[in-house]
């Protein structure tokens, strides 16, 4: 009987090893490796939002940048950049809460939130910021509630040589000013 528990547990340790489970030799999570694409950062943003219950993102917010005329900053940033914005409704809430969530749900992506170089915390109950970075990538996390309009969580990442090579925006426009902290 003990013999086949000590069989089964070493099968069991074996196994993880071999899988990469175990702390030493650990291979990285498959999304880990290659290149960080916009495809990729688009899939961690999309991904977190609908993890937290965001609401959906909205197609207009998301269709700013194809719209751009050409020349323009947005247009510029259109290689470089990935967003995500979804607006409360009667079904959908917004709160710091679920900004909290969704800011949970990126680390859990391996973006690392950065702390201000001022040492503030740019939370409240009606708005919240945060920064993160990942793979040479920037994000910037914001909620704004307003009690007359449409209360939102938005997402911003961009790939920083990309933002060096198309111009140098240290932001994408309609988010504040900040996202270029590491």
């Amino acid at each position: 009987m003990y013999g086949r528990k000590w069989a089964a547990a070493a099968a069991l340790g074996l196994a993880l090893g071999v899988a990469g489970c175990g702390p030493e030799g650990a291979a990285p999570a498959a999304e880990e490796t290659g290149p960080f694409t916009k495809e990729r950062a688009q899939a961690d943003l999309d991904g977190s939002m609908a993890a937290a219950g965001a609401p959906s993102a909205d197609p207009d917010w998301a269709q700013m940048y194809a719209k751009a005329p050409v020349g323009s900053a947005r247009a510029s940033a259109r290689a470089c950049v990935v967003g995500y914005r979804g607006y409360a409704t009667k079904d959908d809430s917004v709160d710091l809460g679920r900004f909290e969530a969704v800011v949970g749900e990126l680390g859990e992506r391996g973006w690392t939130e950065q702390r201000p170089k001022d040492g503030v915390e740019r939370k409240a109950e009606e708005m919240a910021q945060a920064v993160f970075v990942k793979r040479g990538w920037s994000l910037v996390a914001e909620f704004r509630s307003f009690p007359e309009a449409d209360s939102y969580i938005g997402l911003a990442a961009f790939d920083k040589t990309c933002v060096k090579e198309n111009g140098g925006i240290s932001a994408p426009p309609g988010f504040p000013l900040g996202a270029e902290q590491s």
